[in-house]
């Protein structure tokens, strides 16, 4: 039998509160899990996108491989599926928090919710846990919480692009503003410290981009690179 639970005050029980939690959390990983670059590398050419070009799963690698369409497909994709976490997360978890402790505050989870699609994305579930680098789905993580934000990140990161052709270094740049942004035009300590865990999950994807740029090895964007139909596809 089916327990009947009282809502009083839109406050639930802890134990309740966190089982709708750790599925808006859940549901912000699989979200992100989706490789838009590997699905239309598939679809379209036939390719793994991980064994061209970079190898990295993302709008960068697909555009100079696959062209500017794919890449602003392959974008827009990444960075909605973190805003529609989001927001998905704000649908599920007003209301349906504790009366105290830890799941008492929902910015706290709509901050695990973004996180986990950045991580969704990064550590795809649907390629073995491989996957990109998490900057377009960050950006969308942001667009759901500060659009403010994201305009600022969004023009330093064109900034950096438009002047150096490395959108790695853009991804850097921005990234390093993320959690000074939110600590001072949002009033959730939540959400800078969600700023400091992108920063420091962004910067490591980026290790190897980063060792390349300081030995000026670094790809651009906006380069085209030839499709190697001769390598095999990893099972």
């Amino acid at each position: 039998m089916i327990a009947k639970i009282i809502i009083n005050s839109n406050v639930l029980s802890n134990n309740v509160a966190l089982i709708i939690s750790f599925l808006a959390i859940s549901l912000g990983y699989l979200l992100g899990s989706i490789p838009p670059a590997y699905i239309l590398g598939k679809l379209l050419h036939g390719v793994d996108i991980r064994q061209q070009g970079s190898g990295n799963v993302g709008g960068a690698n697909a555009g100079r491989l696959f062209g500017k369409k794919v890449f602003i497909m392959v974008a827009l994709f990444d960075i909605f599926k973190g805003t529609i976490a989001v927001f998905i997360a704000t649908l599920i978890v007003p209301g349906n928090t504790a009366s105290s402790g830890l799941f008492s505050s929902p910015e706290l989870f709509y901050a695990l919710t973004g996180f986990m699609a950045i991580v969704g994305h990064c550590y795809s579930m649907l390629l073995g846990f491989s996957g990109g680098k998490g900057a377009a789905t960050t950006a969308g993580v942001v667009l759901a919480f500060d659009p403010i934000i994201f305009v600022i990140l969004l023009s330093s990161w064109l900034i950096t692009v438009g002047t150096t052709r490395f959108t790695s270094l853009g991804n850097l740049v921005a990234v390093s503003l993320l959690p000074f942004t939110f600590n001072f035009l949002q009033d959730y300590v939540e959400y800078t410290l969600l700023g400091w865990l992108i920063l420091v999950l962004i910067f490591w994807k980026h290790r190897e981009n980063i060792v390349r740029l300081i030995n000026g090895e670094e790809r651009k964007f906006g380069n085209k690179e030839k499709i190697q139909s001769n390598i095999d596809d990893q099972k």
